[in-house]
């Protein structure tokens, strides 16, 4: 194993077992994160469900959660727990995925197989692709190609946390600054998120482009974090508008 994997895992485990102390050096009487809402989900969901419903600019069944009001608690009960841990760093809703791929891109360097790596990702997805694909044959609508890499797809709007939409083009923060700015002190990860995007978000997205016959573009690396997907001007220009 890795020395600096080794060295991580002390560093993390030593956090947060000293989270779980109180400030006289007496331990907690209990570890673990809780939403206060355990036993009770039904009924935060039947709560967060009229509220959704009440808010909804459509009124629409995407909006309407009845007979799944414990599914929808036990989603806000995992939210209000990941949303209160702020030891180390104040966690957002994709702190899980975000450690996950970071997990998978630093193994890929640290092994020498990161081409392996964005051919295995690119050939997962060829079943989704080639039917984007035919769709765009056969609609002309190269829009299509952008929706399947980003809007489609949960492993992207389960990472990114906010997006700007505009016709032919997807802007969205790099999810991955927060997280590294602690592992990287831990010795967990060395990556940087300049890194990331040249390796691992660039490749793929172009990767995924070829398999649908759309070439997509991806911005350079900026210091604000911001990556920019679209189409070629000439693809727009034919695209027209999104069609969702």
């Amino acid at each position: 194993m890795n020395q600096h994997w080794i060295n991580g895992a002390i560093a993390a485990t030593t956090l947060a077992l000293s989270t779980a102390v109180l400030a006289d050096g007496k331990p907690s009487h209990r570890m673990g994160q809780y939403s206060g809402f355990e036993g009770n989900e039904a009924v935060l969901g039947a709560a967060v469900g009229e509220a959704i419903l009440q808010a909804s600019p459509t009124k629409g069944s995407e909006h309407e959660f009845k007979g799944r009001e414990k599914e929808l608690g036990l989603a806000v009960g995992t939210a209000i727990k990941i949303m209160n841990v702020e030891s180390a760093y104040k966690h957002e809703m994709n702190d899980a995925l975000v450690k996950m791929t970071l997990n998978f891109i630093q193994f890929a360097k640290d092994h020498d197989l990161v081409d392996a790596m964005i051919d295995e990702e690119i050939a997962t997805g060829i079943p989704m692709m080639t039917r984007v694909r035919k769709l765009i044959e056969r609609t002309g609508n190269t829009e299509l190609a952008l929706i399947a890499v980003t809007e489609q797809t949960a492993c992207f709007y389960q990472l990114v946390q906010e997006t700007q939409r505009e016709p032919g083009k997807i802007t969205y923060r790099s999810p991955f600054g927060t997280v590294l700015a602690s592992t990287r002190k831990l010795g967990m990860h060395d990556l940087t998120e300049q890194e990331i995007h040249e390796i691992w978000t660039i490749p793929r997205i172009k990767g995924a482009g070829q398999l649908m016959g759309v070439d997509l573009q991806v911005s350079a690396w900026r210091d604000d974090g911001m990556i920019t997907i679209s189409l070629p001007a000439a693809a727009m220009t034919a695209a027209g508008s999104p069609t969702h």
